[in-house]
């Protein structure tokens, strides 16, 4: 794990994005106080799946019907 203040980040962003991309945990702190973690882009995309089942479920016709809706 890396926790760097974020005046030394500033020098050193090219090593921290380098360690966050082997998976290294990698925080920026301010008053001694992790406040930002950086990771990979990759990780953050891939939890968002929007549209997952679109096109595999069918609605019957008759649904309002059958949950008592208006007839």
């Amino acid at each position: 794990m890396l926790i760097v203040p974020t005046h030394k980040a500033k020098g050193i962003l090219s090593e921290m994005i380098k360690r966050a991309l082997e998976g290294e945990q990698v925080f920026i702190e301010r008053y001694s106080k992790p406040v930002v973690a950086l990771v990979p882009a990759s990780m953050i995309l891939r939890s968002k799946r929007i549209g997952l089942l679109a096109g595999k479920l069918t609605l019957p016709e008759d649904l309002d019907r059958q949950v008592g809706g208006p007839a």
